[in-house]
């Protein structure tokens, strides 16, 4: 039987961004993200991300889509190395709400457009991708930095046998 760090052993839970993931395009739209993962203690994890996309400037908020995405994979944990492998083939989306003028709206034009960008290959390989992060992990908080970037995730839940 392998032995476990502590680090290994206390990843096992559900994590979720404190803070959402925001990006803004030169056109003014932007993506909002928020990700929550969930790792088990047989190396398989869960990823769901709530996506919000501004398709028309932020400001005016003229077009609103939330989606949910959710991709399934394997991870390792190597000290305060985690490494993601995400498995394309468990991709599923599923538009949430539309709303235009801030109302919402039922169009099927509009939720079709939007279902093709979020399984267009763009996003897929995108969240796909395999990723490393150094991570700390303490009691209640999970940093991942990744590059330069640093995302600080909230426990949820700590998954027990």
């Amino acid at each position: 039987m392998a032995v476990m760090t502590v680090q290994a052993q206390s990843i096992y839970a559900s994590w979720r961004n404190i803070q959402p993931e925001v990006t803004t395009a030169a056109d003014d739209s932007f993506t909002a993200t928020i990700d929550t993962y969930t790792f088990y203690e047989d190396g398989t994890y869960v990823q769901l991300t709530e996506h919000t996309m501004a398709t028309e400037p932020a400001q005016t908020m003229a077009l609103e889509i939330a989606a949910n995405l959710e991709i399934k994979g394997t991870y390792e944990m190597n000290g305060d190395q985690l490494t993601l492998t995400p498995n394309k083939n468990t991709y599923k989306s599923d538009i949430i709400s539309i709303s235009k003028n801030g109302r919402i709206t039922t169009s099927s034009k509009i939720k079709a457009d939007a279902t093709r960008t979020i399984n267009s290959e763009k996003v897929k390989s995108h969240l796909t991708q395999k990723k490393s992060f150094n991570v700390k992990i303490g009691d209640a908080v999970m940093e991942m930095k990744e590059g330069g970037k640093t995302q600080n995730m909230a426990r949820l839940a700590t998954i027990k046998k």
